[in-house]
C-alpha cells in the first residue's frame, strides 16, 4: 500500500463518490500489478452489501484483492486454491473478530435492501461516521494478509 489511508482521506473519497469496496480495492490494486481505475470499476457493484446490506463492501474489496494476490487461476491448482480459502477465512475471522460482523446491515445499522434506508443511512451521518472504520480496518488486515508468506 501507498501510505495509510485516514479516516479523512476516506471521508474525501466517499464524498466523491466512492464506496467502500472501492476504496479498499484501488488502494491495493497496483501493490498488486493491477490498474488502479479498472480495479474500481470492477468493485463498483460491490458497495453497501451489493445494496443489499449483505457482505460489508470493505469487506468484499478486500476478498477481491485477496483473490488477485491468491487465488487460483489454473485448471486443478489445488494447492493455490487452499492457500487463498486460508486466507479469506482469516480475512474474515479477524475483520469479525474486531467489528463484529462482516455484514453491512448489522454493521451499519441500516438495511440497504428495504426501500428508504440508503438515504437514511447517509442523512443522519451513520455512514460517514462508521464505514471510513471498517475500511481502515479491513486495509490494515489486508496488507498483514498480502505479507504473509504463502502456507498452506
Amino acid at each position: 500500500m501507498n501510505g495509510k489511508l485516514t479516516e479523512d482521506q476516506v471521508l474525501q473519497r466517499f464524498r466523491g463518490n466512492m464506496h467502500c469496496s472501492q476504496v479498499v480495492l484501488m488502494e491495493v490494486a497496483e501493490d498488486l500489478g493491477y490498474d488502479r481505475e479498472e480495479a474500481g470499476r470492477i468493485a463498483t457493484p460491490f458497495a453497501g452489501g451489493m445494496l443489499r446490506g449483505d457482505t460489508c463492501g470493505a469487506v468484499t474489496g478486500a476478498l477481491i484483492a485477496i483473490g488477485m494476490r491468491f487465488g487460483n487461476g489454473e485448471l486443478g491448482n489445488k494447492k493455490q486454491d487452499r492457500i487463498c480459502q486460508k486466507k479469506l477465512t482469516e480475512f474474515q475471522e479477524r475483520f469479525t473478530a474486531r467489528f463484529g460482523s462482516t455484514i453491512c446491515r448489522d454493521l451499519l445499522g441500516y438495511d440497504f435492501s428495504q426501500p428508504g434506508q440508503t438515504k437514511a443511512a447517509f442523512a443522519d451521518g451513520r455512514v460517514y461516521a462508521v464505514c471510513p472504520g471498517f475500511v481502515i480496518g479491513a486495509l490494515e488486515i489486508l496488507q498483514e494478509l498480502l505479507e504473509a508468506p504463502e502456507d498452506e
